[in-house]
């Protein structure tokens, strides 16, 4: 499985900084799958899936923003919102 990522992740995401993702809606990503990180296109990682979780993205704990790379709730919903420009903290999402 491949999972994309724009561009200003790759330093995060070589770094280690970035260790998670969210994504809208249900994905079928399980742990323990190895998933292949795509930057612009290019492969630039594998990953071992260690976590999980659909919930609603109201209900993310700080750690789960923390390691998807935000300092709070509020940054986080502001960028998901280029991506997903009608998400909600109510919609439900795949946390990996």
């Amino acid at each position: 499985m491949n999972i994309h990522f724009s561009p200003k992740y790759m330093e995060d995401i070589v770094r280690g900084r970035k260790t998670a993702t969210i994504r809208l809606g249900k994905k079928g990503v399980r742990k323990g799958m190895t998933v292949f990180l795509y930057v612009g296109g290019r492969p630039v990682a594998k990953a071992k899936v260690t976590k999980v979780v659909y919930k609603k993205l109201k209900d993310l704990t700080r750690d789960e923003i923390k390691k998807e790379g935000y300092i709070s709730f509020r940054e986080m919903l502001k960028d998901l919102r280029r991506i997903y420009p009608s998400i909600s903290p109510e919609d439900y999402v795949t946390y990996i």
